[in-house]
């Protein structure tokens, strides 16, 4: 709750406007149940007042009615939005800005449902159902005020029949909170594994099988559509008791209306006033029972985000770019993954837990120097990829220290502050949906059409320019219609625009045939060599010939 009240604060002025709106739209509504009761009288000879003079009245209500119900829709519409868009950009940011461990808590599937549903259903909480709130309760006091002027016995009626049918209604508050968190956890699984699958198509098409996913989706949603159907179940019932007293309410109004007539105790526009006043009476009682269940709804979406937003953030001494080219120096370094983790790989990169308590690096300790070029090797397995991430601040040493430092005596710890001195292409294909223009600008927004032509003779991915749309060639996701090795190229010359001091390159050539493998070095090192700090993982001999110093990494280092 105190969290739901952090993430409220910054839309609590725009939550006031709604409620204002609101508020005078009940002030019009109660004035309409008011001037019908006057005409009513009036037609009757009740009362002797002008008919036409209340005629005017009534149109007069009726557009601010008009008025107020545009507005509220309107305004309400763009305050969801806008919390919305805020709410997941704060989200997205936090959960990349998030401490990488090696192994992610959180499937990118789920992370993907929760900032997609769940942020939707926490701004439909704090930007419209709050609100709603406060505006039931005043129009449930209103109505009760105007209704106690006039028939206090049947006030006290109508809201003990409701208030029956509300806590008749909500005796599985419990279940059908547990049913929520379920119904949430399976979308999550189902979004997942769609995600996931089409990502790995030509591999479920090859290996798994069409129909064996199809099948296993097919579980996923059986056992959704079961836990719906019993939250449905329970929804019946309460929405039973609800209009057991609705119809309740309505006939008890009706009737006493009914009898006041025959006694002579109540007009025809009392009576007409009564059977408008019944349902702005009960209708904020049943509004304020039915926001249990989507608040219920609402606070399973809460421990979901809070979920996300309990992610350590990274820590950073403060970002620092070296005016001279940096190196890389290990000192005693020690590094054990948490839960045992290994430096091995699943197909997006990230470390899988494979051995129990082994330590990946014992006692490393090397001097990557400013402006030199160092190919690491070694097996698999062996620390490369942690390594590397120690080296770009992702991860921190057991024991031991990383740092970077230049020939001027200017000396960083390695961290996120000090990333910005790094330029990166991973293994695989890291290319982006949209056009080679625009990954290779993801680098340098600022990068020249002439610097991205460069970059692309140096990547020995000089071949765009011969494609019918050059730079504005379209490739799909993970660069879907260009081979592995055109993608790697362009993803080297998309580092290259990246202004840094240090180069490293994982695997970066692994899919190009030797002749292409050999240029690109070659233009990399005549191009960078002693301007920047270049490390090469490649198990290749390409690029040891023209390796200053060689790491080869074994187990135990």
């Amino acid at each position: 709750m105190k969290g739901l009240w952090r993430l409220s604060k910054p839309v609590l002025g725009r939550d006031a406007v709604t409620v204002f709106i609101g508020i005078v739209r009940i002030i019009a509504s109660l004035g309409f149940v008011w001037i019908c009761k006057r005409l009513v009288d009036i037609v009757t000879g009740v009362s002797d007042a002008p008919l036409m003079d209340h005629v005017w009245i009534m149109i007069g209500i009726m557009l601010v009615q008009i008025i107020c119900g545009l507005s509220y829709n309107y305004w309400d519409a763009y305050n969801v939005v806008k919390t919305q868009n805020q709410m997941r950009e704060d989200f997205f940011s936090h959960v990349l800005g998030s401490r990488w461990n090696g192994l992610e808590a959180f499937r990118s599937g789920d992370m993907i449902n929760r900032l997609e549903e769940d942020v939707s259903v926490l701004s439909d909480l704090i930007c419209t159902r709050l609100p709603d709130v406060v505006i039931t309760v005043a129009q449930l006091v209103a109505a009760s005020i105007f209704l106690l002027t006039m028939a206090p016995s049947l006030l006290w009626l109508l809201v003990l029949l409701m208030v029956v049918a509300v806590v008749g209604s909500k005796m599985y508050f419990g279940k059908l909170r547990v049913l929520t968190a379920q119904i949430r956890a399976g979308d999550s699984e189902i979004q997942q594994h769609i995600q996931e699958n089409l990502q790995n198509r030509i591999l479920v098409l090859t290996l798994f099988g069409v129909g064996n996913i199809v099948s296993r989706l097919s579980d996923l949603q059986d056992l959704l559509k079961k836990n719906t159907v019993k939250r449905l179940n329970y929804n019946a019932v309460a929405r039973g008791f609800m209009s057991l007293g609705f119809m309740g309410g309505y006939a008890a109004a009706f009737l006493w209306g009914i009898f006041g007539i025959k006694d002579g105790t109540v007009t025809y526009g009392m009576m007409t006033a009564f059977l408008q006043l019944v349902g702005q009476v009960q209708r904020p009682i049943a509004e304020l029972g039915r926001q249990i269940p989507a608040f219920i709804k609402a606070l399973t979406s809460v421990e979901r985000l809070f979920e996300l937003e309990d992610l350590p953030p990274e820590t950073s001494s403060g970002e620092f770019m070296f005016s001279k080219t940096p190196g890389i120096r290990f000192e005693n370094v020690d590094f054990s993954y948490a839960h045992g983790e290994s430096d091995s790989k699943d197909n997006s990169g990230h470390g899988r837990s494979e051995r129990s308590s082994q330590a990946v690096l014992e006692h490393f300790s090397h001097d990557f120097a400013p402006g030199s070029l160092t190919v690491l090797a070694g097996p698999t397995g062996v620390g490369k990829s942690t390594l590397t991430r120690l080296m770009l601040g992702l991860l921190q040493p057991t024991s031991g220290s990383v740092y970077l430092y230049s020939e001027d005596g200017t000396r960083r710890p390695s961290d996120a502050g000090t990333r910005v001195n790094f330029t990166y292409v991973p293994q695989g294909n890291s290319l982006l949906s949209g056009t080679i223009r625009e990954n290779l600008r993801l680098a340098n927004p600022k990068a020249t059409e002439a610097e991205m032509i460069e970059a692309l003779r140096i990547s020995a991915a000089d071949f765009v320019m011969d494609l019918p749309l050059g730079l504005d060639t379209v490739c799909g996701e993970s660069g879907t219609g260009l081979s592995e090795g055109q993608s790697q190229r362009i993803a080297v010359a998309r580092a290259l625009l990246h202004p840094s001091g240090i180069m490293i390159l994982d695997e970066a050539t692994s899919a190009l045939d030797v002749d292409t493998e050999e240029r690109l070095l070659a233009n990399i090192h005549s191009n960078y060599k002693g301007t920047k700090t270049i490390v090469f993982i490649s198990h290749r001999p390409a690029a040891s010939r023209i390796a200053d110093d060689v790491v080869v990494l074994h187990d135990n280092n």
